[in-house]
């Protein structure tokens, strides 16, 4: 379930500021300083949403393989989305799936897993307390 909240709101944020994009800003050439608002902005929630991912986290291999699947399906989802809106050109697909793909998972993981990795860490003090058992000092 938590793959599936994840991943709805990124594609769709993905996906509204596309369309928010398009209306407020629309050009016949290809709008650099838009693309990079929307890297930052994968940079950004991916970041903070691994770091309380990984805060709240009891091991770190499940929050891991979760994040690389959601960097997977926005990779992959990236280049559709700009042939569905572009036009159907399939040489322009191919360069984009070539090209694209393997850079927007790395913009969604990579943020994710630093993400992960502090909030884990910064967890693991109150997780061990939790963990130990009192016993009554003799």
């Amino acid at each position: 379930m938590k793959l599936l909240v994840r991943l709805a709101v990124i594609l769709g944020g993905s996906l509204l500021f596309s369309i928010v994009m398009t209306n407020l800003f629309p050009t016949e050439d290809a709008n650099i300083g838009a693309g990079l608002i929307y890297f930052a902005l994968l940079l950004t929630v991916s970041g903070i949403w691994g770091l309380w991912d990984g805060h709240h986290a009891k091991a770190l291999p499940p929050v891991f393989v979760r994040w690389a699947l959601i960097a997977c399906v926005v990779g992959l989802s990236g280049p559709f989305r700009i042939w569905f809106e572009e036009g159907r050109d399939f040489g322009v697909l191919w360069s984009d799936l070539w090209n694209l793909t393997p850079f927007l998972p790395g913009l969604v993981l990579a943020p994710a897993a630093v993400g992960i990795g502090i909030g884990y860490a910064l967890n693991s003090g109150r997780r061990l307390a939790r963990s130990t058992p009192h016993h009554p000092s003799l």
